[in-house]
């Protein structure tokens, strides 16, 4: 694979091309020069939260949600853009879009495993997530509400 360039208007230090094109080749396992989510989640990019992981995979690949809430598909993760981001290290969602991206069932609300998705996994067992989530849910009605989780949406 040729060493790849920065975006337009902006120039990479030669350094981080090197550095993250050889990242990105050790996660491009079926070497057609684009990251699928499998590959992402495997790569310098992914996070210990799996929602992170999804919406940093979300941001560099083209995906998006209307506003409707229908996920738009992109095209995957492209080298330039793996070098730009940091390997997507760049990307943190803030609590809203966290909410937003972990609201898997699109009802405006975090079930327990939407909420469990929001965690570090290496160090939160189902058990001290569990706890985390009583202790967040006011109502007690099973599930959290955009409030209750700290962000900033308006249902």
């Amino acid at each position: 694979m040729p060493l790849a360039h920065a975006a337009p208007g902006k120039k990479a230090k030669s350094g981080k091309v090197v550095v993250f094109t050889q990242l990105f080749e050790e996660a491009d396992t079926d070497d057609n020069g684009i990251l699928d989510f499998e590959e992402f989640s495997n790569s310098y990019g992914a996070s210990e939260r799996p929602v992170v992981t999804l919406f940093r995979f979300n941001q560099l690949s083209g995906r998006w949600l209307d506003n409707r809430g229908i996920i738009k598909i992109g095209r995957g993760v492209y080298l330039s853009d793996f070098i730009e981001s940091n390997g997507g290290r760049k990307i943190n969602p803030d609590k809203t879009e966290m909410f937003f991206t972990a609201d898997t069932y699109r009802d405006g609300f975090l079930s327990p495993d939407e909420f469990f998705a929001t965690r570090i996994q290496s160090a939160s067992s189902r058990a001290s997530s569990m706890k985390a989530f009583e202790k967040l849910d006011k109502n007690d009605d099973g599930r959290l509400s955009p409030a209750e989780f700290g962000a900033n949406i308006k249902v």
